[in-house]
């Protein structure tokens, strides 16, 4: 961290005010804004809520104001403007420490570029309000243009020097990898129907109001496809049933079955009402299922007819109590039903959903179970249920997947079943968390899922099936903790139980990477967005699941509460990024995946003005909730890349970025926060961010430069009393270079809201100046604006060495040319520049003809059209040079024992033009290339090394195509 002292301090009172009408007349609830004393209406348009700032020129800055009173609905009667301000600063010497406003620019429409209506809609200039925009980021381009990041849209947009709006608002795209198998969207399916944490399970129906089914809701929600379970009735029918067993009931230890006081056998799990029916009582028998002896009433029990007196009702009442409402109204639907109403839905919708069936035990249907009177069932229940799909014509592979936890199922439909019935279905092979297959333990195979999952299990895989659903904690584990050493583990949520609620997530597995190499789709199972299976890492938000999972790379999800798992994907799919104030997500024609009031609050931009990276406040709907975006705006084209600058990672994901300004082509400095203020205020700073270094997760390296709640202040400038200077304001929203040792700050007061320094007096504007003591390695064209010199049509000679502001010398140079932080254009004619003692941060144009430069350090220099010598070899270097067009000598080295202490770089080396690449005063020839002094490419760019330090840079030259008439030896 750098340490930072308090040099100059300035103040605007929180009671200012620019002409314009009275504001602060709605609170958003019909009332006047109150706060700290102060009521509206305000006498005119306050001076407040700074939200970025540029320079205007070496003395003045141009301060963006925000929408004005914090929210789109209080904002009406506030105008969207950039304020002028002249802050006198107070400094150890002198300055009054006020500031003031002296100018403004209106934001306006008046040609109706937006294309949704604006609060002065019908008015002649359509000036923009707070309710219309939340501008948080200014960005002043080369050619006088205006750009401005927003949080509503989030959008930027583009004005004219008067403020005029010139382009349409740009919207934000959705830059997102989705690293599913091809490319494609993920898909939502609706687990047992699609709605069964508010409906009983597989159900099928809409009988009024709000008695609609399962399946019913899961379609309206939007899932892709629908899952029905499938078991078999005594007379060889597929029903939709999750188990065979319609109830089981609770045995003791003998396996007798226990009665309640009523004499009623206790139900364990039901998802029928069957134990209501006394004609029913002789099915409850005990059978074994896939080795687990089980109490209660079997489907295969039960003709269809029987299965139709029936009605549905909720698993997990105590869970779902909602759903349990419901019990009762809903019949056992069978397969084809199901089928029946897909087609239904695409008739009545245009929406072709898809189905997913599940086997449940094949081997028990087909070779180990018994009817109630000990006959095998001896049922295929792949056979039924390919026979079934046939006969229904629902046969499309693109509108099927079938699913089973055995493996020998699916190896005999995908070689023998569906081949002799002529369709080819994709199949998913599922996979338990534990255990193995039972038709391999039937079978006495010795291989469990575990097996199934490795590199060579997977490729076997590949071989029958399209797909593997494994259990999600197959994917992310996750486990409970004994954090008071009882030995027993800790319940998180304190409801009596363990459940997924106290079990906190693991790594990630490589299985969704693993399965994707095998050629495999990845359909983990089951998302449910009841708190009790919720992991308290999602902090009791069920997208966050899905978004880890989504991000992970998954193909597709069962999800009990379709309308959570459509809602997460698409806004992950979306185009674009929106918030809740976006138009189109308050006309319903997009979704919000953005929060509210989190959109462009910072922007840096490049040296050249030509790049600018907005940044956003907040997360978007599946990044990491502390990934801010950097993106990558193209000014001339007006468009983003297609691709993210990486993300800014915030220290806590409840902090918030003020304002972003550049140090060079590839750094920036950015402000974070907490939301606290004064006292407790713990987090303010400043991190300088580097756009070059990003880790695997593509977040960008970031470094702290200012603790801003500890700045000394030897001189009291503030006059608190302290040697210690704080900035404790909630929002610190201000940030911008002044020269490589200084940086200027300002906080947005949120007029007349924050009272920080004085709990009961609005906070003023105060504009901090630091001085840091690690100096930036700041671009020469950023900074405190440079004075600029211009040479005359002829031969100029401008020499930083001979500048002496107490000697006659002065006079021979044009406006002082001292060769630091300037600009010179040199214009047209034989011109001589020598920047090479104590020059540095210089932009020169030399103009055409035939000039020469000698260069100092960090300078950008273009020579124009000529023949045009560049000394580049003393002082430290980083210079970037450009020579035009004509036979340039760039001479890199002029002293083998004073070596540029980093390189130069060479934007346009042409050999076709005769440009050489000089070395001069050294004791080495061309022939020593390799050992004295060497060429090696990076990239797409040569390196040139002498004495093994590289000296040279030049662009876009292959090292290879370099040869001896290239270079110069003197």
């Amino acid at each position: 961290m750098t340490n930072a002292s308090l040099v100059k301090y300035s103040s605007l009172p929180a009671d200012t005010y620019a002409e314009g009408p009275p504001s602060g007349q709605n609170d958003g609830n019909g009332k006047l804004i109150s706060s700290n004393g102060r009521t509206g209406p305000f006498p005119g348009q306050p001076v407040q809520g700074f939200s970025g700032v540029q320079f205007a020129d070496s003395d003045n800055y141009w301060f963006l104001s925000d929408n004005g009173f914090g929210g789109q609905t209080n904002s009406a009667d506030y105008l969207l403007r950039i304020y002028k301000i002249d802050p006198d600063f107070k400094t150890v010497d002198n300055g009054s420490g006020n500031a003031q406003w002296t100018d403004y620019i209106q934001l306006s429409d008046p040609n109706n570029l937006i294309s949704w209506q604006i609060v002065n809609e019908n008015s002649a200039d359509r000036f923009l309000t707070g309710a219309d925009f939340d501008p948080e980021s200014i960005v002043l381009a080369e050619d006088g243009t205006i750009w401005i990041g927003e949080e509503f849209g989030p959008y930027l947009l583009h004005f004219d020097s008067n403020g005029v709006l010139i382009d349409a608002p740009v919207s934000t795209p959705n830059i997102y990898p989705i690293n599913t198998l091809n490319g494609q969207d993920p898909i939502v399916i609706g687990h047992r129907g699609g709605a069964p944490g508010i409906r009983p399970e597989h159900t099928i129906g809409d009988l009024g109001g709000n008695l609609v089914a399962s399946n019913n809701l899961g379609a309206e929600f939007g899932a892709d496809f629908l899952e029905p379970d499938l078991v078999v009735t005594k007379d060889g029918v597929l029903i939709v049933r999750h188990e065979p067993v319609l109830a089981s009931v609770k045995t003791d230890t003998n396996g007798k079955i226990v009665y309640d006081d009523n004499g009623k056998p206790v139900i364990l799990e039901a998802t029928t009402n069957v134990a209501n029916f006394e004609k029913f009582s002789d099915r409850l028998t005990t059978k074994v299922l896939d080795g687990q002896s089980i109490t209660g009433w079997f489907a295969e029990d039960f003709t269809l007819a029987e299965i139709k007196e029936l009605r549905a009702v909720e698993r997990i009442p105590n869970i779902r109590p909602e759903s349990a409402k419901y019990d009762g109204y809903f019949q056992i639907p069978t397969l084809e039903e199901y089928i029946n109403f897909i087609k239904d839905y695409e008739a009545e919708t245009g929406i072709k959903l898809g189905i997913y069936p599940e086997t449940k035990h094949p081997t028990y249907f087909a070779e180990e179970g018994k009817f109630l009177d000990g006959t095998p069932i001896n049922y295929n229940t792949s056979q039924i249920l390919i026979d079934t799909l046939v006969a229904n014509n629902f046969i499309d592979p693109d509108r099927i997947f079938i699913q089973s936890f055995e493996v020998s199922n699916l190896v005999d439909l995908e070689n023998e079943i569906m081949p002799y019935a002529g369709v080819d279905i994709p199949l998913v092979q599922l996979i338990d968390g534990s255990g193995s297959p039972y038709d391999y333990i039937y079978q006495g195979i010795d291989q469990t899922y575990a097996d199934l999952i490795t590199p060579d299990g997977l490729t076997e895989i590949a071989t029958y099936a399209e797909g593997i659903g494994p259990s999600k904690r197959l994917i992310v584990p996750a486990k409970t903790v004994d954090k008071n050493g009882d030995g027993q583990p800790d319940d998180i949520n304190g409801d009596g139980q363990i459940s997924d609620a106290d079990r906190y997530l693991g790594e990630p597995t490589t299985l969704v990477y693993d399965a994707h190499q095998a050629g495999l789709l990845v359909h983990p199972y089951t998302f449910r967005s009841d708190a009790y299976f919720l992991s308290p890492d999602y902090k009791g938000n069920p997208q966050l699941e899905y978004e880890q999972f989504i991000r992970l790379g998954v193909d597709g999800y069962f999800s009990d509460f379709a309308n959570d798992g459509v809602v997460a994907r698409d806004k992950i799919i979306a185009d674009y990024v929106a918030s809740p104030q976006n138009p189109g997500v308050e006309n319903n024609e997009a979704i919000a995946n953005l929060s509210g009031s989190r959109g462009f609050e910072a922007m840096s931009y490049s040296p050249d003005h030509k790049t600018l990276y907005p940044i956003l406040e907040g997360y978007v709907a599946g990044d990491p909730t502390d990934a801010l975006r950097v993106y990558e705006f193209d000014v001339a084209t007006k468009s983003f890349s297609n691709d993210l600058v990486g993300y800014y990672q915030l220290s806590d994901p409840s902090h918030a970025i003020g304002d972003a300004t550049p140090i060079n082509d590839h750094e920036f400095l950015i402000i974070e926060r907490d939301n606290l203020s004064g006292d407790d205020a713990k987090f303010k700073k400043v991190f300088k961010v580097d756009i070059s270094q990003t880790n695997a997760q593509g977040y960008l390296y970031k470094e702290e430069i200012v603790d801003l709640l500890n700045i000394a202040d030897p001189n009291d400038l503030n006059g608190d009393g302290s040697n210690v200077f704080t900035f404790p304001f909630q929002t610190i929203e201000d940030i911008l270079v002044l020269d490589k040792n200084t940086i200027l700050l300002a906080n947005d007061n949120n007029y007349p809201f924050n009272a920080t320094r004085n709990p009961s007096q609005p906070d003023n504007d105060e504009f901090i100046v630091l001085k840091l003591s690690t100096p930036l390695d700041l671009d020469p064209r950023l900074g405190t604006p440079k004075s600029t010199i211009y040479g005359t049509p002829g031969d100029d000679y401008f020499d930083d060495y001979l500048y002496d502001p107490n000697s006659d010398n002065a006079a021979l140079y044009p406006d002082f040319f001292i060769g630091d932080n300037q600009k010179l254009f040199t214009g047209d004619g034989n011109d001589i520049v020598d920047v090479s003692i104590f020059g540095s941060n210089n932009q020169i144009d030399t103009g055409n003809d035939d000039d020469i430069v000698l260069a100092g350090t960090k300078n950008i220099i273009n020579t124009g059209s000529g023949n045009d010598e560049l000394y580049l070899g003393v002082g430290g270097g980083q210079n970037i040079v450009t020579g035009g067009e004509g036979s340039d000598e760039f001479w890199i080295v002029t002293d083998e024992t004073h070596l540029p202490a980093k390189p130069n770089t060479i934007t346009d080396f042409n050999s076709t033009e005769k440009d050489v690449i000089g070395f001069a005063n050294v004791s080495f020839t061309y022939e020593s290339l390799g050992s004295d002094w060497t060429t090696r490419q990076e990239g797409d760019n040569t390196i040139i090394g002498v004495y093994g330090q590289d000296v040279a840079v030049l662009l876009g030259i292959q090292a290879t195509s370099l040869t001896q008439a290239n270079f110069a030896f003197a």
